[in-house]
């Protein structure tokens, strides 16, 4: 106390106004920063709302219920004179991922057109009618449905309802898991004893079925179960994908990403699990989802084993009134803002001048122009679209020959007479795999798919919908999947669709049989007299249809490369490289399947509204929550 200097003391004294000046300066800083962060977050409507842009009931485009007076509002084809005018945005394929975005646009006044070369739009999300009953074609069952309900209520007209798999008394069964007993055709077997597992709703039922069966692994099947949830956690991963700009995602994505994710995305499925345990028979049963998402766990990465595995989990959900309610709830919000869904024409290129998009060409010479396009058609199709120097050669050789295309399936369609509830047909899916050894049952079957054991996919449309019985009574139908190499079928991929010749016929026909007897047959016995319909679709089948290029179904593979740092990684972000107003949506942008495609479109909408800059990732600010907000005023509006 006695050291004190009373010089320091009364400078002190006189240099506190000024401390307190700074403090007070610093504290409504931080005030208003905070209360300039909230109003970002919680107060603003969609950027470029046009509130007028909106049509009346009256002056929509006028559809068919059934088809009969009119085209039904799925399978709108396309003519030049039916596209709008003053076009904001063109979207090249009408799959979820495009579809999404064009409902995300419309909802803030943008007038999008989208254009789709198959007769019926939706994509892998679209069904068909042949032979008296109807197929679902890519989305056989969706999981995590609650979390993601909230976004397809902002792009449908009406809400989407979802039928849950399974049942109460079965504890919502969704998958079943059959591995071993595997037979060839010729008789003999492979010698595996058949094994049987039933995937329930909820992590805990998943937990008890697998350690029921294997009573000493419960350590191992809890961490995984730890280790899929964590993983799968990727939001900032792809959140980072709108960033702004470029060199600060790539900063942020450093920094942000966790080094278990990085991890993870360096290993395949296989190798993590093999971790886990060294358990054989129970590496399988935890690999069995594989189909889900790639060819075998032995080659995709374990970050897509995880997304697909924790997607399911909590059980297996259908559309309520078939797969192609889908698109039917979607394309009125886009119609809504002038724009429109139009079929059976393809796009043959996108317009580009001084690295900036004019249009499109149609394949039958029509251009339509607009100043933004997105391609929602892959990687692959986007290739051939745009100019040829417009994607580096090093990126086209990462895409063409490292990553390459995903699993091509064998599909057979099949119409069953009979009530499916008389026919005991369940609507838990079925996974049929002959060896535990997948790795070696897929080379098997590749090498002899004349004798080699199928595995397959089963899975029971009718049995999913509730709604099915009311729209097809005293009828049932079934989809089966098998893997199939392109190479099967590219003798004939310079023939015309339905004009392939009767070598052709006769092998589809054969592998089509094959499939009934091993698979419906076996575990429905009592639907072998009962099928009155067949018809099955090889890879080429899926290029013509869905226009992938070899058959492809979940576009880019899934390996590990697809999810690492490198040069592809700029053009697996929505907004497009070098290319003003070019952009990309869909299960490549992201990540596979319903879910994927439509957070893929959600991202890219982002995109082309200017999110993702410093103060919204700030801040927090996104197109969802000022589509909320926007709605609350608006309700606020309508109640006063």
């Amino acid at each position: 106390m006695g050291d004190t200097n009373p010089v320091s003391a009364l400078a002190c004294v006189a240099d506190r106004p000024k401390l307190c000046g700074a403090l007070a300066i610093g504290i409504a800083g931080t005030v208003g920063v905070r209360i300039w962060l909230r109003s970002q977050h919680h107060s603003k409507v969609p950027r470029g709302l046009r509130s007028n842009a909106f049509l009346s009931k009256d002056e929509m485009p006028k559809h068919s219920a059934d088809g009969k007076n009119g085209s039904e509002i799925h399978r709108d084809g396309y003519s030049l004179k039916k596209v709008p005018k003053d076009l904001d945005v063109i979207i090249v394929g009408s799959g979820i991922g495009g579809l999404a975005c064009a409902g995300l646009l419309a909802r803030v006044g943008l007038r999008c057109l989208v254009l789709e070369q198959h007769y019926i739009a939706g994509g892998c999300t679209h069904a068909f009618e042949e032979g008296g009953f109807e197929f679902d074609t890519g989305v056989h069952y969706i999981g995590n449905v609650k979390k993601r309900q909230k976004y397809f209520d902002l792009i449908t007209d009406e809400p989407l309802k979802w039928d849950q798999m399974g049942s109460k008394d079965n504890g919502f069964l969704y998958d079943e898991v059959v591995v071993g007993g595997g037979r060839r055709a010729d008789g003999t077997t492979t010698g595996e004893v058949e094994h049987r597992y039933d995937f329930r709703a909820g992590q805990e039922a998943f937990i008890e079925e697998i350690v029921s069966k294997f009573p000493s692994e419960r350590p191992a099947v809890e961490e995984y179960v730890r280790l899929i949830r964590t993983i799968s956690k990727k939001d900032v991963f792809f959140d980072l994908k709108i960033a702004k700009p470029l060199w600060l995602a790539n900063i942020l994505r450093w920094f942000l990403v966790p080094d278990k994710f990085k991890e993870m995305n360096l290993k395949t499925a296989r190798q993590v699990i093999a971790t886990l345990t060294d358990n054989l028979d129970l590496q399988a049963v935890l690999l069995s989802q594989f189909g889900d998402y790639g060819s075998s766990p032995d080659v995709e990465s374990f970050f897509m084993h995880a997304s697909v595995a924790n997607h399911y989990i909590d059980g297996g959900f259908y559309p309520n009134g078939g797969a192609t309610a889908i698109a039917k709830g979607i394309i009125p919000v886009i119609e809504r803002a002038g724009g429109r869904v139009l079929v059976r024409k393809g796009v043959k290129r996108i317009l580009v001048e001084d690295s900036a998009v004019q249009g499109v060409e149609m394949d039958n010479g029509d251009q339509i122009f607009a100043p933004k396009v997105v391609t929602a058609c892959g990687v692959f199709t986007t290739m051939k679209l745009l100019p040829e120097e417009s994607i580096p050669r090093p990126v086209k050789e990462i895409f063409n020959s490292k990553i390459g295309k995903s699993v091509s399936f064998f599909y057979l369609f099949v119409g069953i007479d009979g009530d499916h509830d008389e026919l005991k047909l369940r609507s838990s899916n079925i996974w049929h795999w002959p060896q535990r050894d997948y790795g070696k049952m897929i080379s098997d079957w590749y090498a002899d798919p004349d004798n080699a054991p199928i595995p397959m996919f089963i899975g029971f449309p009718c049995a999913k919908d509730s709604t099915w019985k009311t729209r097809f009574p005293g009828k049932s139908n079934a989809v089966i999947m098998t893997m199939q190499k392109y190479e099967w079928w590219d003798q004939w991929d310079d023939k015309r669709q339905g004009h392939r010749g009767a070598d052709y016929e006769e092998k589809k026909k054969k592998l089509g049989d094959r499939i009934l007897e091993e698979g419906l047959y076996h575990y429905y016995p009592q639907t072998r007299e009962k099928v009155s319909f067949t018809m099955t679709g090889s890879a080429l089948t899926f290029n013509h249809f869905i226009g992938s290029h070899e058959g492809e179904v979940y576009g880019l593979d899934s390996t590990p490369l697809r999810f690492q740092a490198g040069p592809h990684q700029e053009w697996l972000r929505p907004r497009m490289p070098g290319i003003k107003g070019g952009f990309q949506t869909g299960v490549d942008v992201t990540t596979l399947g319903v879910t994927g495609g439509l957070m893929a479109g959600i991202l890219t909408a982002h995109d082309i509204l200017d999110y993702g800059t410093l103060p919204d990732l700030l801040s927090g600010r996104n197109l969802i929550e000022d589509l909320w907000h926007l709605e609350a005023k608006e309700g606020k509006r309508a109640s006063a």
